[in-house]
């Protein structure tokens, strides 16, 4: 739901607390859902997806991090709903596998999702899964458009939102220095380390983080990222 998304984004200031988003969507039918019913459910399916809360730190600073994305939005919202869908963030390493250029279609999917959950769900489930992790990553931009009942592996569009959120998540999970790089929300950016720390630095500049590298040495730090009561993950 990746364009609802950015609709809801652009409908509600980046400063409004969560009922401003249960508002927007149920009440304002900024979404233009046809029902009252699709309307609760739409916002019932985007707070789970995304929290729409900025007291979860992951939101806040992704709607922070938003008006920075000039063509990176994409990734940057698949970010946020990969570290908040287990499904999503398991199923990445499936999708980086593949070269790039060549096709992955629904059932590169299906397969991933037979393996992960071996008899788990019923047959019409798995093809509903399926549909919905082609679609998803598609979105996020790691498939490019459709040829025949395929889709091309590509690079996503990296940018300094994107790059910046990456990095503040595997912080986060406590990683830090050039180790980072190898976190699995960095790794999702699907770039090179010289390119990685280029954009990272180039973040720095701009003032989304602190960011310096020097002789093999990557410094990074996320002044006002987190409230006094909030914290890192691990230590």
């Amino acid at each position: 739901m990746l364009a609802e998304f950015e609709a809801l984004a652009a409908a509600v200031p980046p400063d409004a607390g969560a009922h401003a988003y249960r508002q927007a969507i149920v009440n304002d039918n900024v979404l233009h859902k046809a029902t009252a019913a699709n309307r609760e459910k739409t916002f019932k399916f985007l707070r789970r997806l995304y929290a729409l809360d900025p007291a979860t730190c992951l939101f806040r600073e992704l709607r922070r991090l938003h008006r920075f994305a000039a063509c990176d939005s994409r990734l940057l919202v698949g970010l946020l709903a990969m570290a908040r869908e287990p499904i999503l963030r398991e199923c990445l390493g499936s999708v980086l596998a593949v070269p790039i250029g060549e096709s992955i279609g629904r059932q590169h999917f299906e397969d991933w999702m037979r393996r992960h959950a071996p008899g788990q769900y019923s047959e019409s489930m798995f093809v509903s899964f399926s549909h919905n992790l082609y679609g998803s990553f598609h979105q996020f931009g790691y498939l490019g458009e459709s040829v025949g009942s395929a889709r091309s592996r590509i690079h996503p569009k990296v940018g300094i939102a994107s790059t910046t959120y990456a990095a503040f998540l595997d912080w986060l999970h406590g990683m830090s220095g050039v180790s980072l790089l190898q976190g699995p929300y960095s790794r999702a950016l699907d770039v090179g380390t010289d390119e990685h720390i280029a954009v990272l630095t180039a973040a720095g500049r701009q003032g989304l983080l602190r960011a310096a590298y020097s002789g093999g040495v990557l410094d990074l730090a996320f002044p006002g990222f987190l409230k006094p009561d909030e914290a890192r993950l691990t230590a």
